[in-house]
Parts: structure tokens; sequence; C-alpha cells
């Protein structure tokens, strides 16, 4: 009988993965002679696949005593993992009861690449909602009121670079299409506090999204109701409130003090 194979490993790649895995709490710094040794690999190979993490961040130098350590990239990889995880897990009870309260598909954003992405949803029987935006569906950040919502707290540096290469694609007739528009849009986004989509991605579809925050303030996604323009704005006033309640909770689970 023939014993089931494993999956085809790529050398370069378990060797780079072996000496990542080097690095624990009792081995914060490692000189290549040591990494060498711990695998059993020549030095040359060990310093080659060293350089190639190294110009990537995944790895860093001590300049002081050469030795090397886990670079900064793990850290923003381990706080992206962290943050949607966490807002996935805690904010879904919210789409829950906004979609059983108001009858209507809510979701949960986040902003990766400036791109959004939707990490969840939940549904209403019957409901009117674009279909791009079920979990792992993008949006685009000038016609959605999630994506204004994140435009509106990009700092100044971060904003004008989206604004110039940004192609503000037409998907209807009242989809923003100009910088000074979208401008206009994000002031009224930052005064009032939510984010505001009305027939801009697909005809009949209205969605308002609120941000949540973390403790420096930092926006690290949105929570948002869509659903048709007539049912949605019968109740406008009703989801807003609710909308916003629901973000300022999940918002202190983050460390948000509202302040």
């Amino acid at each position: 009988m023939n014993e089931a194979k494993g999956p085809r490993l790529i050398q370069s790649v378990k060797r780079a993965v072996d000496i990542m895995n080097c690095f624990d709490s009792s081995h914060i710094e490692l000189s290549l002679s040591e990494i060498s040794e711990k695998l059993n690999l020549n030095v040359s190979t060990v310093h080659g696949i060293i350089n190639t993490l190294y110009n990537y961040s995944y790895i860093d130098k001590n300049s002081n005593n050469g030795k090397y350590k886990l670079g900064l990239e793990f850290v923003l990889k381990a706080a992206l993992v962290s943050d949607n995880l966490d807002l996935k897990e805690i904010g879904h009870p919210y789409l829950t009861a906004l979609t059983q309260k108001h009858q209507e598909t809510s979701h949960l954003y986040i902003m990766q690449n400036q791109q959004l992405f939707c990490i969840d949803d939940v549904e209403t029987e019957g409901s009117y909602f674009i279909l791009s935006s079920k979990a792992g569906g993008k949006l685009p950040l000038h016609a959605s009121a999630s994506g204004k919502v994140f435009l509106a707290h990009m700092d100044e540096p971060q904003l004008t670079k989206f604004l110039q290469n940004h192609k503000f694609t037409k998907l209807t007739e009242k989809t923003i299409t100009n910088k000074k528009h979208l401008l206009d849009h994000l002031q009224a986004t930052r005064e009032r506090g939510y984010g505001i989509e009305d027939e801009e991605i697909e005809r009949g579809a209205y969605s308002i999204a609120a941000p949540i925050k973390e403790a420096k303030e930092r926006v690290i996604g949105t929570i948002s109701i869509i659903g048709s323009i007539d049912s949605m704005k019968a109740n406008e006033e009703g989801i807003r409130l609710s909308l916003l309640e629901a973000a300022s909770q999940i918002s202190s689970r983050f460390g948000y003090d509202g302040l």
C-alpha cells in the first residue's frame, strides 16, 4: 500500500519560514552562524535568504552587534490580522441586532491598500443589496458610504495621493465623478459623523455607514446598513441613530472613548 503523500513544499520558501521560526521569546536576536547551526544549513544559503527577508522588512539587523531579529513587517501584519479578526467577532452581534431591528442588510467593512472589503454581513429576507457587498466583496471608495467614511478620515497626504491616482468610475447617473464634488461629500461626512451612498453604485440602493475607531482614533472599519431607497428613507432617522450607537459601542471595545 502506498503511503499518502503530503503537500508539495517549495524548499526555498520552507527554509525562509524555518529561519523566521528560529526566533522566539528566548532567542530575540541570532547571528548568521547561530541560525545556520540551528537549521544545519550552509551559511551562504542562510545569508541569501536573510538578505531577501531583510529587503522586505521581515528580518531586521542590529547594527551594534550584527545579529538579526524579526522585522517591523510582522508588527504591521499582526495588527492587520488582529484588527480584522476581532472586528468581525465583536461586530457580528451588532449586525444581527441591526438587521433584526430594521429589516435591512447590515455590513462590516475594512480598507486595505485603498480598497474597501466587506468582512461580514447579515442579510434580511428579501433584502435589496449590492451583490459585491457580500462578505469578501469589494466596493469603490468614491461611491460607497463606507468608502467616504474612510476617505473622510484620511490624513491630507494620503487623501491627496488617492485623488491623484484614483479612477472615478461612473456606475450610475448619481456616481461622483470629480474631485471637487467628492471633497464636498467628505466634508459633509466629517461634519455629520457618518457617510451616505444615494444610488451611486446601484439604482434604488441607499446606504448609511458609521466609523469604527480604536484608541488612537484611527478608523479600523465601518458598520453600515443598506436597503431600498424608499424603505431606508422612511426610517432614516431611526437607522442613523441605531448605526451610530452600534459604531460607538464597537469602538469602545477597541479602546476608543469618544472624546
